[in-house]
């Protein structure tokens, strides 16, 4: 569930806080270092630390004007580096081939002269921009999308971490929440009148197998480029739902729940604003 939060706000200047859980309240304390800026619907909070900045955005529900969801949080590094005071290394390096990123790696050691390198796997859906000393990488999971930019800084030519972005994806009045679990793949094939005929397995490495459902697994297309996966033992039934959003034929786990109903329009409405990430 989404974290709800009131604002006392006098004179377009926030004087109070509170988090909302249901019918009660708690009342939070406002750092020092905190300043807001109230808008149309929206609240923003910057805290300036030492090392880095955080802004917090806060937006109305569309029922209730009065309670507020945070829909993006960004931590803007100060001064991004990739040595520490006592010479201690920890950086990126990236492979580029035609302007795409096509490897991604972590660089880290006591010093330059001793430093170990270590491929990262990257999400599956992960997209990468790289322009110039900037590479920004931009992931979805559970019901965000996920930025992080890196800069490259100082003589070894490593990238350091500048920003990180969270972004919600709101639920509204959607009754299956989206919650993306990007190395959960699936490949399927149809027959006549949309029924799932074949299943496969993609691995993160992209490598395929084929699936054979146990006892009590059913597969059903629910709309194009949608499918549901429903589990049943004994009286208890569950379900996982997969979507290709892209139209490259992998299929991506997006939403699960209790029972076999979907609200699919309320899923379709979600995924639309995380295109053409999966």
């Amino acid at each position: 569930m989404s974290r709800t939060f009131e604002f006392t706000i006098v004179n377009n200047q926030v004087t109070a806080e509170e988090a909302v859980f249901g019918q009660h309240t708690e009342t939070l304390r406002i750092p020092s270092d905190a300043t807001f800026a109230v808008g149309a619907g929206t609240v923003t909070e910057t805290l300036a630390g030492a090392h880095a900045t955080d802004t917090i955005q806060f937006t109305a529900e569309a029922g209730n004007a009065s309670l507020y969801q945070i829909t993006s949080e960004t931590q803007t590094v100060l001064t991004p580096t990739t040595t520490d005071a006592a010479g201690h290394v920890f950086g990126f390096s990236f492979t580029v081939s035609n302007g795409t990123v096509t490897a991604e790696q972590v660089v880290s050691g006591s010093s330059a002269a001793n430093e170990h390198t270590h491929a990262l796997h990257a999400p599956p859906d992960a997209t990468f921009t790289a322009s110039g000393a900037t590479v920004t990488e931009t992931a979805v999971e559970g019901h965000e999308v996920d930025t992080t930019t890196y800069v490259q800084t100082g003589a070894s030519g490593l990238f350091a971490v500048a920003s990180r972005t969270e972004t919600v994806i709101p639920e509204g009045s959607a009754t299956t929440a989206l919650s993306v679990e990007p190395f959960e793949r699936a490949e399927f094939t149809f027959g006549a009148g949309g029924a799932v005929a074949s299943i496969s397995t993609v691995h993160a490495d992209g490598t395929v197998t084929a699936f054979t459902p146990h006892s009590g697994e059913a597969f059903t297309q629910l709309a194009p480029g949608i499918v549901e996966e429903t589990f049943t033992h004994g009286s208890h039934t569950s379900f996982e739902v997969f979507a290709d959003g892209n139209g490259d034929g992998i299929y991506t786990a997006v939403a699960h729940g209790e029972g076999t109903t979907v609200d699919l329009t309320g899923l379709q409405a979600q995924l639309a604003k995380i295109d053409p990430f999966l």
